[in-house]
């Protein structure tokens, strides 16, 4: 009988156990997003770091999305940890649409990315210099070598770049 009493307690526990596993894949899971979600490049004690405006922005639209918190964080805590004087903030658009358009947008995007860093990254303190470039320095190409839209390189064009001297 005391064997009875004791089995749901030690299912409960094994139970348990499981759950906590289960709760740290996920958290590996999401560590390994972040990741992608922003690209970082260290050159000379200049860093730059790439943000996605998939990741950031809806399409034609400048307001950061709320999946945008995970990648942002991860650049204001790099931001904190080793930026040294002004740090850049340059908006970039694809091809597409009027030259005009592209440059307000790449603006537009620049001042929310730097927003949300004062804001909600916690970097008040930080001087922000913002561009907007428009399409003007492509990553990629637009179009492929027969003239063809390349969905691709657009989509590398469409991004926030950080840019700070480093510690």
């Amino acid at each position: 009988m005391a064997a009875e009493t004791t089995s749901p307690l030690a299912l409960a526990t094994v139970s348990l156990v499981l759950t906590i596993k289960d709760l740290d894949v996920t958290v590996k899971q999401i560590d390994g997003r972040v990741e992608d979600m922003i690209r970082v490049k260290e050159v000379a004690k200049v860093t730059t770091i790439e943000l996605p405006a998939d990741i950031l922005f809806d399409f034609d639209k400048s307001d950061i999305r709320s999946e945008a918190m995970i990648a942002l964080s991860a650049a204001a805590a790099r931001i904190q940890a080793s930026a040294k004087g002004t740090v850049s903030v340059n908006g970039h658009t694809d091809a597409k649409g009027t030259a005009t358009r592209n440059q307000v947008l790449s603006l537009e995007r620049a001042k929310s990315v730097s927003t949300w860093l004062v804001a909600k990254g916690g970097l008040a303190k930080v001087k922000f210099d913002l561009k907007g470039f428009g399409a003007t320095k492509p990553a990629a190409p637009n179009a492929k070598p027969d003239g063809s839209d390349n969905p691709e390189g657009r989509q590398l064009n469409r991004r926030v770049e950080i840019i700070f001297s480093s510690k």
